[in-house]
C-alpha cells in the first residue's frame, strides 16, 4: 500500500505542466496590443520621414531664395570670398557720403519748393527736353555717354535730372521775373565783340547775348536764395556722427 502511493507520487510530481488555454477574449486583447505597437511603430517611421522631407523641402527652398535674391544680401565673390552688400555699402559711404548726402538734400529743398509755389513738371515736358538734348549732342547714344561722365547710367537717372533742371528753371523764372536792357545788351557786344562775336554785328547776337545774360541773373538771383533756403533747413546728417 506505502509503495504503490509512492509510485503514484512520483508521477504525479514528474508530469510535464501544460499552458493554461487562454480564452477567447485574451486572445483578441494580445492581438490588440500588437496591432497597437505595430501601428505606433509605422507611425513614428512615417513621422520621422515626414520630418525629414520638410527639412529637405526648406533647404531646397532656402537655396533657391538665396540664389534668386543673394544680390540682396551679396555683391558679388573674389573666389570663394563673398562681397557683401553691406562691406560694399559701407565704403562706398565712406568714400562718397557726404557728397551723396549733399545732393539729396539739394534734391528734397528743391523739390519743397517747388510744391510751395506751385512749380510742377510733365512727362511730355521731361520727354521733350530729353529729345532736345539728344538733338545737341548728336544722338541719344551719345547724350547717354556724356551723362555717364556725371555718374549718370539708366534712363531713370536721365530723367531724374532733366526733372530737376526743369524744375529749377522753373523756379527760376517765378521767383525772380528779371529782364534784360537793349543797353546792357550792347554793353556786352562790346566788351565781347573782338573775341566773341568778331565779324558779328549787334543784331544778329542780339537775342543770343540777351539769353546768356538773363540766364546769369538768375542763376545768379536763385544761387543767392538757395543757399539761404539750405541755411534755414533742419538738417541732421548722421554719418558724420
Amino acid at each position: 500500500m506505502t509503495k504503490e502511493t509512492v509510485k503514484k507520487t512520483v508521477k504525479k510530481t514528474t508530469r510535464k505542466s501544460l499552458p493554461s488555454k487562454k480564452s477567447k477574449s485574451e486572445i483578441l486583447s494580445t492581438l490588440d496590443k500588437k496591432t497597437t505597437e505595430i501601428k505606433a511603430v509605422k507611425r513614428n517611421n512615417l513621422g520621422f520621414i515626414i520630418k525629414v522631407i520638410i527639412v529637405v523641402l526648406i533647404g531646397i527652398g532656402a537655396f533657391l531664395l538665396a540664389q534668386k535674391y543673394r544680390s540682396l544680401f551679396i555683391s558679388g565673390m573674389v573666389n570663394t570670398h563673398p562681397i557683401t552688400k553691406w562691406e560694399l555699402s559701407k565704403r562706398l559711404e565712406e568714400r562718397y557720403g557726404k557728397v551723396a548726402f549733399d545732393e539729396i538734400v539739394t534734391e528734397v529743398l528743391l523739390k519743397d519748393a517747388a510744391k510751395e509755389n506751385g512749380v510742377t513738371v510733365t512727362k511730355e515736358e521731361i520727354a521733350a527736353e530729353v529729345a532736345l538734348n539728344e538733338t545737341n549732342y548728336g544722338g541719344k547714344e551719345a547724350l547717354k555717354e556724356m551723362a555717364k561722365t556725371a555718374g549718370i547710367t539708366t534712363d531713370k537717372q536721365l530723367n531724374d535730372f532733366f526733372e530737376l533742371k526743369l524744375t529749377v528753371s522753373k523756379l527760376q523764372t517765378k521767383l525772380f521775373p528779371e529782364t534784360v536792357t537793349d543797353e546792357e545788351v550792347k554793353v556786352y557786344y562790346d566788351e565781347n565783340k573782338d573775341q566773341v562775336y568778331k565779324d558779328k554785328k549787334l543784331d544778329d547776337v542780339k537775342e543770343e547775348i540777351k539769353s546768356q545774360l538773363l540766364q546769369q541773373k538768375l542763376s545768379q538771383k536763385f544761387s543767392e536764395w538757395f543757399g539761404k533756403l539750405r541755411e534755414d533747413a533742419k538738417i541732421s546728417n548722421f554719418l558724420e556722427s
